[in-house]
């Protein structure tokens, strides 16, 4: 029969109170973090599963931030382009009563100048800011893109044409401003018309802000219609005026659509961060069944745990109690 001796007493004794420590001091931070899974070995399984999960919300929450990013450019860019059609209304207004034939040479030069101060509240719309970023100045748009040569009254553009984009979806970037001119040559034109040939000196002059640098006028759109409208008052020219009455109908309505364009885009962005929001929602769930605490169960656990420690420190006790004396009786 093999011999038990005090010392593998003492040292088993040891090893259990230890290991219902141990076993206690794991339920409570359980109970204390409200998850089961603390670390990778407490279930091997699901950790890889919980890290996926936490991994895809993360992202959607980067989009999400995306998308609240682009919505305020394209709210910002809305606001704009309405307040660009209330001024080419207005423009239009003004040129209807150039038209009247009972009017003199000199009203049609107050109406002119009026004229004049449309196209500086057009440049002013065309250098919108949000947060510090011109939202007309395609992706170089740390400095106002419109200035007005005061010399000549003409509109030069010191921007980029590339459009400015925000990743919503995993590898999907998403325009989320409009165009405030296009290049020379293209087939649409921007917010604000089209930058003229480049090559041409005389479309383009010194930076006033970045010394040996060039700025490229502006030609077509809104500005050009009202600089047009503004010569023709100023020249008397009732043939023109009436043209421009045509032509500021045309700059409405191509305003209109750049605004549409900008309506959905919005609209997009709105259904894409709804369905982010609704991912993360299931995620969560996900995420809660896989490791939430259910608190219940881990008391009871904790209760019967406690009852096992008290239980072995009390045997414990009474084991190393015995001594020589115990055997000389």
């Amino acid at each position: 029969m093999r011999r038990v001796s005090n010392m593998m007493i003492t040292n088993n004794s040891i090893r259990y109170i230890q290991n219902n420590l141990q076993r206690s001091a794991r339920l409570q931070e359980q109970i204390a973090a409200e998850k089961t899974i603390l670390r990778p070995s407490d279930n091997p399984g699901q950790v890889s599963h919980v890290m996926a999960v936490n991994s895809t919300i993360s992202r959607n929450e980067q989009y999400s931030r995306n998308i609240d990013d682009g919505l305020a450019y394209l709210n910002q860019a809305d606001a704009a382009l309405g307040t660009i059609g209330e001024t080419l209304s207005d423009a239009k207004t003004l040129a209807s009563q150039g038209a009247n034939s009972h009017l003199g040479n000199d009203d049609r030069k107050a109406i002119a100048e009026q004229i004049d101060k449309q196209i500086d509240a057009l440049v002013d719309l065309g250098n919108s800011s949000l947060g510090g970023k011109y939202l007309f100045a395609g992706k170089k748009n740390s400095q106002p893109p419109f200035y007005r040569d005061p010399a000549t009254g003409e509109v030069y553009y010191r921007g980029d044409t590339q459009r400015v984009k925000r990743e919503i979806v995993s590898g999907s970037n998403y325009e989320v401003d409009a165009a405030g001119v296009t290049d020379f040559g293209s087939a649409n034109a921007g917010v604000f018309g089209t930058l003229a040939d480049p090559t041409d000196p005389a479309n383009q002059i010194d930076d006033p802000l970045n010394p040996g640098q060039k700025m490229t006028k502006v030609t077509g759109g809104p500005l050009e219609v009202l600089k047009n409208l503004r010569e023709r008052l100023q020249n008397d020219d009732m043939t023109g005026i009436n043209e421009s009455l045509g032509e500021l109908d045309e700059a409405i309505d191509v305003e209109l659509v750049q605004r549409v364009a900008v309506g959905a885009r919005t609209k997009h962005l709105q259904a894409v961060q709804s369905q982010l929001d609704d991912q993360n929602a299931k995620l969560q769930e996900v995420l809660s069944n896989i490791q939430d605490a259910d608190f219940t169960k881990l008391t009871v656990e904790a209760a019967q745990n406690d009852l096992v420690y008290q239980a072995s420190l009390l045997v414990s006790t009474k084991l190393l109690q015995t001594s020589l004396l115990n055997y000389l009786d």
